[in-house]
């Protein structure tokens, strides 16, 4: 009868693999919290950015043509002599981040009695030359420190 040989095969125990597995559990733990909210937070100051140009881009256009834009569109489709270069006021109307997730770049030319559609998008009231979020309702608690603001009062 041949005696058996153990020969020692090169790898980890199951105690080392458990040792690792736990150090990343823990590394997961604390540094998933930090993410967790980030995309919230950059969508909102998206938003609040793309709102800050608009309004530029109305005052701009007060300031060149001597009154406010009849329409949203009017800042795509006139044009302004820039040092000899005509520009448009905007190339194309940037996106709402609130409402969807991919961006909502719609609006809607109104007048200050008209009701809000509150399907997200811009609002622009012509009788006041002045651009709002079209989100009247709060913000839910997934937005954090803003949970509780409506977009339509920025």
């Amino acid at each position: 009868m041949k005696q058996r040989t153990f020969e020692k095969i090169p790898g980890f125990t199951l105690f080392e693999l458990l040792i690792v597995i736990s150090i990343i559990a823990i590394l997961a733990a604390t540094i998933v919290p930090n993410f967790i909210g980030f995309d919230a937070e950059a969508r909102l100051s998206a938003t609040l950015t793309n709102l800050n140009t608009l309004r530029t881009r109305i005052a701009l256009y007060r300031a060149k043509e001597g009154e406010y834009p009849q329409s949203m569109n009017d800042l795509l489709t006139k044009t302004y002599d820039d040092m000899g270069v005509q520009q448009p006021y905007l190339e194309k109307i940037p996106p709402e981040m609130i409402s969807a997730k991919g961006g909502n770049s719609s609006f809607n030319d109104m007048e200050s009695k008209d009701e809000f559609p509150g399907d997200g998008g811009w609002v622009y009231m012509r009788d006041k030359a002045k651009i709002f979020i079209d989100i009247p309702d709060p913000l839910d608690s997934k937005w954090g420190a803003r949970a509780g603001e409506k977009p339509i009062e920025w």
